[in-house]
Order: C-alpha cells, then structure tokens, then sequence
C-alpha cells in the first residue's frame, strides 16, 4: 500500500488529509489538553484575571453613579445638615434631603423608588413606591430599614474654603443640593449652591 504525500498549494501542505501527529509540547512530548489547564493556573494568566474581576466590580459599583454625572439630567433639591464638617474626618458634610420622604414604617422592601414632583424652583419627592416609575425623573434608592433609605446623594466631599461657606447655607437652611439623575434613577450629588 503507498500513501500519497499531502498535497501542497502557495499557501503551504493542505489539511485535507487525515490528521498527523499531535503537536509537540513545549519539552517535546506530545502536548495534551492539561497543558491548557496549566497554562491557564500560571501566575500571568491568575493576575490577568484578577485584574479583569476588579475592573468588572469596579465598574459594577461606580457605573451607576458614572451614568448619572455623564448622562444626568440636573435636578435641584433642598438640603439641610446632618452632620456639620467635622475636622478629624475632612470636608466630608452629610446631607439631609427634607423634601424626600421615609420609608414608612414596615417598608419590606430592598428597593424604594422616589418619584419627583417641581414645587417651585426645586424638586421634592411624591411618595415611595416599590415599583419603577415609567417615566423620570426618580431616585432609585436601597431603603436600609429604620426609616431610612440611601439613594448614593447623601454625602459630599468639599475643598475647604468651599466648606466652610456651604456649612453656613446648610446651617441657615438656604441651600439645594444639585443632582445628576439618569432615565433609571441613579443619581450623583453634584453641588452644594444657595437657593
């Protein structure tokens, strides 16, 4: 019996032959499918994919926040003091929103929805509903318990000398809060001014 030798085009032998030998691996044996394996353990490979987790986490936590700075439509919000600046903690002031409502006592709910009604220059909360809103604006927000719930707007950080003349508007309750909030309710605090 004679075999024919592949045939070969510009392009180098043809593949239409049975297989040939497995490839080598890398000390010359024959490489099996554990070399996959190994090569996906090396430490490369392990940091590469733990660099890709952290990035998708990241951009899990920070995306919503980043889809309301960048595509937000800008809200303004009365605010009052919960805590003034404290001096061993920074220019961090926590803010309080008077014009949105608790969650009412009992709320079982993860999520609480806030519509937004325009009561003069500002916006002020309609009610809590379990249920997404069919049209914005509205803050999505985690009701926590206890009668309280966080919509991501409930601090900021300021330079100094800006925080010293936003504790003063907060304090005579002269200020609004201005908001980014995007067509899914995810809002990001980005100003402190007068009323």
């Amino acid at each position: 019996m004679t075999t024919r030798p592949p045939s070969s085009g510009p392009d180098g032998p043809s593949s239409s032959g049975p297989a040939g030998p497995e490839p080598a691996g890398p000390l010359g044996g024959v490489a099996s499918r554990s070399t996959l394996g190994s090569r996906l353990r090396s430490r490369p490979v392990l940091v590469a994919l733990a660099l890709l987790l952290q990035l998708v986490l990241l951009a899990v936590v920070v995306g919503p926040r980043l889809s309301a700075r960048f595509t937000g439509e800008e809200y303004r919000l009365a605010v009052g003091p919960v805590d003034p600046v404290d001096p061993f903690r920074g220019a961090y002031v926590t803010l309080d929103y008077p014009g949105l409502p608790a969650p009412p006592q009992g709320y079982k709910e993860d999520v609480a929805f806030v519509p937004l009604v325009r009561d003069g220059a500002l916006w002020k909360g309609a009610g809590i509903t379990a249920r997404r809103p069919q049209a914005p604006p509205y803050l999505a927000c985690r009701a926590t318990g206890y009668g309280w719930m966080s919509c991501g707007v409930e601090s900021l950080f300021l330079p100094e000398d800006k925080a010293r003349r936003v504790q003063d508007e907060l304090t005579a309750d002269r200020a609004a809060a201005v908001l980014r909030i995007d067509r899914n309710g995810n809002a990001a605090i980005v100003d402190v001014v007068p009323r």
